[in-house]
C-alpha cells in the first residue's frame, strides 16, 4: 500500500526580479515578485522538509543579486526571526528525519546545520555539476550560491547522512523524485502521495503563469529542460505546486495543502 502524506508550506523569503528572468523573453519593463517556500511533509512520526530556508548571513547573496540587477530585492521571512517557529508547527529541526534539497543553492540550504538527525537528499547529477572543475560548466559564483560552510560539512562530518539521488528515485514509500533541471542542474520534481492525489513540488518553473501559458523561465541552465519540466509535472501529478509562486499562502490557508 502506498503511504499517504500531509504537506504544509512555509514562506522562507521573497525575491523581486526582472520579469524576463521568470518568463523567458517576456515583460521587459516589469518586475516579478517570487516567494521562496519550504514544504513540511509528514506521515505519522516521519517528518521530511523540502529545503531549509535562506542563509543566516544574507549579505553575500544580496550583493550577488544586486550586481545582477540593482532593481532586484530580497528579504528573509520575518517568521524566521523566531528560532522556535518550526517547532511550533511540529517540525523541530532535531525531529526531522529527512531533508530534500532542491536546488543546491544557499537560499535552499541556509539552515541545513540545524537538522542534525536528518538524512540529506539531493540530486547526484546536480552534485556532479556543482563539483565540476571545468570553468565553462561549473556553477557561477559557487561560494555565494553554495557556501563553503555547508560544502565542508557535507563532505566530512555529514557525509554518512548524505544520499545522492538518481534522476528518478524514491525517498520514502509515497515520495518519489524526478530530476527536471531547467532552473539548476539539481532542480527536482518531488511527487508526494496524499489523500487528494499526487502533489508535485518543484522549482524548475516558478509560477502558475509559467505552467498555464507554458512559458519557460528565463534564468536557468537549460531552456529545453525548463520546457520539459512542465510536461513531466503535468504527466505525473494531480496537483502541481510551483515553489516560487507568490500566491500559494492565499491559495492554501495557513499553507496547508493537505
Amino acid at each position: 500500500m502506498v503511504e499517504k502524506w500531509s504537506i504544509r508550506l512555509v514562506r522562507s523569503g521573497e525575491h523581486t526580479v526582472p520579469s524576463p528572468l521568470a518568463y523567458f523573453m517576456k515583460d521587459f519593463d516589469r518586475y516579478e515578485r517570487l516567494v521562496f517556500h519550504m514544504a513540511l511533509i509528514r506521515s505519522g512520526n516521519k517528518k521530511i522538509i523540502l529545503n531549509t530556508g535562506m542563509p543566516v548571513d544574507m549579505k553575500p547573496l544580496m550583493q550577488h543579486w544586486y550586481n545582477t540587477d540593482p532593481g532586484i530585492k530580497a528579504e528573509k521571512a520575518s517568521e524566521f526571526n523566531d528560532p522556535t517557529y518550526l517547532s511550533q508547527l511540529g517540525f523541530a529541526p532535531q525531529s526531522v528525519s529527512s531533508v530534500i534539497l532542491s536546488p543546491l543553492v544557499s537560499y535552499a540550504t541556509g539552515n541545513l546545520d540545524l537538522y542534525t538527525n536528518a538524512k540529506i537528499f539531493f540530486s547526484k547529477t546536480g552534485w556532479v555539476q556543482l563539483m565540476n572543475k571545468n570553468p565553462v560548466e561549473q556553477m557561477p559564483e559557487r561560494e555565494i550560491n553554495f557556501p563553503d560552510k555547508i560544502m565542508s560539512h557535507l563532505v566530512t562530518d555529514w557525509w554518512d547522512r548524505v544520499y545522492l539521488l538518481e534522476d528518478h528515485d524514491v525517498i520514502e514509500n509515497g515520495i518519489e523524485v524526478i530530476r527536471t533541471g531547467g532552473h539548476h542542474f539539481s532542480s527536482l520534481l518531488i511527487i508526494v502521495n496524499t489523500e487528494i492525489g499526487r502533489v508535485g513540488l518543484t522549482d524548475s518553473f516558478f509560477t502558475y503563469r509559467n505552467l498555464q501559458e507554458h512559458i519557460p523561465i528565463g534564468v536557468g541552465v537549460s531552456l529545453e529542460e525548463s520546457i520539459s519540466s512542465m510536461k513531466i509535472a503535468e504527466r505525473n501529478c494531480d496537483i502541481i505546486v510551483p515553489m516560487l509562486e507568490s500566491t500559494l499562502m492565499e491559495k492554501y490557508r495557513n499553507g496547508i495543502i493537505v
